[in-house]
């Protein structure tokens, strides 16, 4: 399809989102610029599963958001059409542990990118990969554009920041810079660290006999669980608008931890039958009796919002915004992933 823009910054390239979203553009032809921290290696697994990680269209570099020389003299050499901010912390447990640092890395990050972006290519439309956490736990769902924004957590407020600036320089400088408020969203490039690739690995792991069972926290939080290279979709049509405007990505179909677990076991072969309550809760075998899921109460969160599913019916209408993948389809992805991944001793 033709684009607006010919030349895209992405960054946070090596990210889940950021892959998948250079691999999309790249396809369209577009030339990509994507950063990564300059403590991390250029090279990427996800760029490499994806193929595209010696694309002639694509160049990577180190870029540090709070230094914002960098990022001046990045956006100027580079003249990009889009610019879409997908790195940061992304982590809400991280956040507990470093509030000051998440607020630095998400929000002032984002503030020197969209000054950066006003001096020296203000024609641009930046993107912002929001998040649902910016909600907090919010007394009626589904969440969409209008509902108030309240924070539980340091992350939540980190992204509100960002999410803020945003809003406050599209109205005062008049730039393109739009929110995309991005509910949970996962595939098979998510890293270990989150919940849900934490589980899926852990499920094909238990079913080639390589462990025996996995800890998580809250199972009862409910989340709106998305596919990932459905949302970079819409995060490349969104840039392609002339003005900037906030937009919730979302199925609107909530599900909890536990029943996400639940449909990556069943991918991997293992039935699960759940027991106790609360910080009590298992998930044993049946047949053999074998515990395969327990509670461990150092993983749940001061602050989990009980429940974050979003209404996508802005984006749909004016995005395009499908979410086809459910979540049994989602899990069986990530599993399948997951399984190639241990068969050939790969562990990303």
């Amino acid at each position: 399809m033709s684009r607006r823009y010919s030349r895209a910054l992405i960054t946070g390239i090596g990210g889940q989102d950021g892959a998948f979203l250079a691999a999309r553009l790249l396809a369209e032809g577009i030339h990509v610029t994507g950063t990564h921290r300059p403590s991390s290696p250029q090279g990427n697994w996800r760029l490499d599963e994806l193929g595209i990680s010696a694309h002639p269209h694509l160049q990577l570099c180190a870029l540090d958001v709070l230094d914002v020389a960098a990022c001046r003299s990045l956006i100027a050499a580079m003249a990009p059409g889009a610019i879409f901010h997908l790195a940061g912390q992304s982590r809400v447990a991280d956040s507990f542990r470093d509030p000051l640092g998440s607020v630095q890395a998400n929000g002032i990050g984002t503030l020197n990118l969209l000054e950066a972006m006003r001096r020296d290519a203000p024609d641009a439309h930046f993107v912002l990969a929001s998040s649902a956490e910016i909600f907090g736990s919010p007394p009626h769902a589904p969440q969409n554009e209008q509902t108030p924004l309240r924070p539980d957590s340091p992350y939540g407020l980190s992204k509100l920041v960002a999410h803020a600036a945003m809003g406050s320089w599209r109205a005062s400088f008049g730039l393109a810079a739009s929110s995309a408020i991005l509910f949970n969203h996962e595939s098979e490039l998510r890293d270990v660290a989150f919940v849900t690739r934490k589980i899926t690995r852990a499920a094909v792991r238990i079913a080639l006999g390589l462990d025996q069972d996995v800890a998580l926290g809250n199972l009862d939080a409910k989340r709106d669980f998305g596919y990932a290279p459905e949302y970079v979709a819409a995060l490349a049509n969104l840039a392609d608008r002339e003005s900037g405007e906030d937009f919730v990505l979302a199925t609107g179909r909530a599900a909890s931890i536990r029943e996400f677990a639940t449909s990556a076991f069943s991918a991997a072969g293992i039935s699960l039958e759940w027991q106790g309550q609360g910080a009590d809760q298992q998930a044993v075998e049946p047949g053999t009796g074998k515990r395969r899921i327990h509670i461990d109460a150092t993983l749940l969160r001061p602050v989990d919002a009980p429940l974050l599913v979003g209404d996508a019916a802005k984006a749909r209408r004016e995005l395009g915004f499908q979410s086809i993948v459910d979540l049994d389809e989602l899990a069986r992805r990530m599993v399948e992933a997951d399984l190639s991944r241990e068969r050939a001793g790969r562990k990303p």
